[in-house]
């Protein structure tokens, strides 16, 4: 008979809870700005599953958590573990993850209505203005953008003057005939080579529409003059090991120009690792950025902290202090993009990266047309 009696009260206490996240939605939805920060500072702690620097970000979280008395938990996890948990909690009443952060190109594994709170673009005081799409998906306003991540070409002033690099195609040609192996890029083991590979594709390969990754051999088969491009200047660039390979190699003065992640660098140079004579620039035909995005599971637990903290993480003053110290770029229009590693006047040049499968096919491509041929 207790049996009975406890599987009868679970079974009506289930449908309850189903609803406490709907609920708790709509009252934030209705409430004022400062009734939301009053109910997080009630809530009083927020969980954000962020697979990256988390230590770094642990320091920097104590501004926040300063400003309005709200702790800030960052476990330590990969992207991959944090999506699959945020998924197999999909249909628990409340979930262990209030903010969870993505690249922007994995929301679109999936709709972002149908596991996220919001839109937030109306909840967030300067929603309108935040980013929501970026490396070609948009995120209808579930996950604004916190995180910028820009390619580029990394040099020393020490040997290379400002007013000797490369800006076009035939810059590069020149100077590759003038400087013979003092060009650096990879195609393994990070992203800033195939970036360059797909910049130059792009430059030279217009009559593509590269937002659209469908791949086929005949799409695939117009990219023949970018693969003759690079084996006709092969005598002026080295392929690296990996991006880290990259960046000790301009590091050491093995090469005047590398392609570069303008993120790795900045951090590598907060932390002593790398000159901070290393300096960035984009070429005038561009050169790929992406970046990440936060948003709040529909079933997390502190859902008006979790607004709070993304408002404090996409603020144009954090923005500018995440430049600083991580050499981001900023999402915020109001954050000041002049303290990056590239000049702020270079930002017009950043593309968006060829959607996929395509834009993968670039760099698979260019591996058996030219350094395998």
């Amino acid at each position: 008979m207790l049996k009975k009696a406890a599987l009868f009260a679970l079974a009506t206490a289930l449908p309850l809870a189903g609803l406490q996240a709907p609920a708790q939605a709509k009252d934030l939805a209705q409430m004022s700005w400062d009734e939301i920060v009053a109910q997080a500072k009630k809530e009083g702690e927020v969980s954000w599953f962020n697979w990256y620097f988390q230590d770094r970000f642990r320091e920097q979280v104590k501004a926040f958590e300063t400003e309005t008395g709200i702790k800030v938990t960052i476990p330590n996890g990969e992207a991959k573990a944090n999506q699959d948990k945020m998924m197999a909690e999909k249909s628990r009443a409340e979930g262990d993850i209030d903010v969870i952060s993505f690249g922007g190109a994995a929301l679109n594994t999936f709709k972002p209505e149908e596991v996220f709170f919001g839109p937030l673009t109306a909840l967030l005081p300067e929603g309108a203005k935040l980013r929501y799409k970026i490396e070609g998906v948009d995120n209808k306003g579930y996950a604004p953008a916190f995180w910028g991540n820009q390619t580029g070409i990394a040099y020393n002033p020490a040997l290379i003057k400002e007013a000797e690099l490369p800006h076009t195609l035939d810059d590069f040609v020149a100077f590759m005939k003038k400087n013979p192996g003092q060009v650096g890029f990879n195609t393994e083991n990070g992203g800033s080579g195939p970036a360059f590979i797909e910049a130059v594709t792009r430059a030279l390969v217009k009559d593509i529409d590269y937002t659209d990754g469908t791949s086929s051999p005949d799409k695939i088969a117009k990219l023949a003059p970018a693969w003759s491009w690079f084996k006709a200047n092969q005598a002026g660039y080295v392929i690296t090991a990996s991006n880290a390979d990259s960046v000790t190699r301009i590091n050491s003065g093995e090469f005047k120009l590398v392609a570069a992640w303008e993120d790795q660098i900045a951090g590598l140079q907060v932390k002593g690792e790398v000159s901070k004579d290393i300096k960035m620039y984009v070429p005038d035909f561009g050169m790929p950025g992406g970046g990440n995005v936060v948003a709040i599971p529909a079933n997390a637990r502190h859902k008006a902290a979790a607004l709070v903290f993304i408002n404090w993480l996409t603020s144009g003053k954090t923005q500018t202090q995440f430049a600083k110290v991580f050499g981001i770029a900023p999402q915020n229009p109001d954050a000041d993009s002049s303290v990056g590693l590239i000049p702020a006047a270079d930002r017009k040049f950043s593309t968006v990266w060829a959607a996929k499968p395509f834009g993968d096919d670039i760099k698979k491509t260019f591996v058996g047309k030219v350094t395998l041929n």
